[in-house]
């Protein structure tokens, strides 16, 4: 380490940091209860700006995956303004209830 780091020295001692760095954490975990019925729960997450512009102009995206079927569905945005996203979300909302989709009270 001498060689590498300039002006570096050590006193033979141990700190107590180094000692707590090295130290393996336990990891605990804990059962999560799985959805039991498609649409129950669903995920959402946004991402952008993109470096390349799509076709149609976006450099956003919203995308939705159901907790219990894995569908996703991908949405390209202009821009992430909460409106923008809102619409989206309603538009997603619309196609599940043309489906025929039961979903209980959405909460954003």
């Amino acid at each position: 380490m001498k060689p590498l780091v300039d002006g570096y020295t050590h006193d033979g001692s141990i700190c107590e940091l180094c000692i707590q760095a090295k130290h393996e954490r336990k990891v605990i975990r804990t059962p999560v209860q799985r959805t039991t019925t498609p649409f129950e729960l669903v995920h959402s997450d946004t991402c952008g700006p993109l470096a390349t512009k799509s076709v149609g102009g976006a450099s956003h995206f919203i995308v939705f995956i159901d907790d219990y079927t894995r569908y996703t569905t991908v949405y390209f945005l202009e821009n992430k303004r909460s409106g923008t996203c809102v619409s989206v979300f309603q538009h997603f909302q619309a196609k599940l209830d043309s489906w025929g989709v039961r979903h209980q009270e959405v909460q954003m």
